[in-house]
């Protein structure tokens, strides 16, 4: 069976592929059109259904690894439930380290020359929950990247004592 299923997706993967590579060289081709001088609504212009072929099937790209990333961990953990245990616990401090950013973050404006243009009086969330947000995102990379080199230091003096 995991055989069968191993094809199939190598199959699937030469096909992405293959879409990619067509698309791709039609894009780029599509950049030959026009010259350096040339405005820049005037090379989105020629460009047209060029730029939104490729930017869809990179949405359809994103959207299917979006698809992966569910369904196999889920398929994972109810063919290995002895492995569950793992994901579950590594979930669960994701979510930890997730909920201290966000207590963490802080939802000030930070007042820049030019901060003004990055606010729009139509926008449906309010600058300050938007500011909170990128704060989660900054704090929750900060303590990943901290834990990861701490985790890699420790794993090389680890080695060394042994």
């Amino acid at each position: 069976m995991k055989d069968k299923l191993a094809s199939y997706l190598n199959i699937f993967l030469i096909l992405l592929i293959a879409i990619s590579t067509v698309l791709l060289v039609v894009f780029y081709y599509g950049t030959t059109l026009y010259s350096s001088e040339t405005e820049f609504a005037g090379q989105v212009d020629i460009l047209g259904w060029r730029l939104d072929a490729y930017l869809n099937w990179s949405f359809v790209l994103i959207g299917i690894a979006l698809v992966a990333a569910i369904v196999f961990p889920i398929v994972n953990m109810i063919t290995n439930p002895a492995n569950s245990k793992k994901t579950l616990l590594t979930l669960g401090i994701v979510a930890v380290v997730v909920v201290a950013s966000y207590v963490l973050a802080n939802g000030d404006i930070l007042i820049f020359p030019g901060y003004e243009k990055f606010f729009y009086e139509d926008i449906s969330m309010d600058a300050h929950k938007f500011s909170k947000y990128v704060g989660t995102g900054l704090w929750t990379m900060y303590i990943l990247g901290a834990l990861s080199i701490i985790s890699m230091a420790y794993v090389e003096i680890a080695k060394f004592f042994k």
